[in-house]
């Protein structure tokens, strides 16, 4: 599926939800190749009628259990103990009433990267010029193994010290020598994973993550 603007951006046409509309591929070359013409009428019902309906419609496709937020949180907070976020309440909604479930003793955690180095200078006048690309056979956010430790490349020098840094952003190491004894575990990708401990503290805000046994 592909996002067309209702109104076309070289036009004035924004961003906003209300100017967008899924097509398959098809559909959107040839609207633009201009086979067709898309006549948009305005929905005149409000977001929770709408919501209605596709409700009503899934229901007779799909067989499923409807379950409710009041419900969700309930068995988050109360019979699982567990902090908010999507993951947890994925994991509520999955839990039969009064089910318990135990935590896994790794997590896998995923971070989501720009698919380039986009900033080129750094300083208050951005007086300083940053390597882009690879340098000594690595890029930002390669996952490598040095002495020093292993992490995401977070920082390259052209001196071939770089800092390290784990999938959260906390510190490796500030100035770990690649030039030595490192191998490179994975390479740059727009979604980095790395699996750790899964101790989390009740309340703590943390990135998406996936349950590993």
């Amino acid at each position: 599926m592909h996002v067309h603007h209702k109104v076309f951006r070289s036009q004035g046409g924004t961003d906003a939800p209300s100017n967008l509309i899924a097509l398959c591929e098809t559909c959107h070359n040839d609207l633009h190749a201009g086979k067709f013409e898309l006549k948009v009428k305005r929905s005149k019902t409000k977001h929770a009628t709408e919501i209605g309906i596709l409700k009503a419609q899934l229901k007779q496709c799909w067989d499923f259990e409807e379950t409710f937020g009041y419900v969700t949180k309930f068995k988050r907070e109360q019979v699982l103990g567990l902090p908010k976020t999507h993951y947890y309440d994925a994991v509520s909604i999955c839990c039969e009433d009064g089910e318990l479930v135990q935590q896994g003793k790794h997590v896998l955690r995923k971070r989501h990267v720009a698919s380039g180095d986009y900033q080129q200078t750094k300083g208050i006048r951005s007086e300083k010029r940053i390597p882009v690309g690879k340098l000594f056979g690595l890029k930002k956010h390669d996952f490598v193994q040095t002495p020093q430790g292993t992490g995401f490349v977070k920082g390259k020098r052209s001196s071939g010290y770089f800092a390290l840094e784990t999938i959260l952003g906390d510190k490796v190491h500030a100035s770990a020598n690649i030039k030595k004894n490192t191998v490179r575990i994975s390479a740059r990708t727009t979604t980095l994973t790395q699996l750790m401990e899964a101790a989390i503290p009740l309340g703590t805000k943390v990135p998406s993550i996936l349950a590993v046994n």
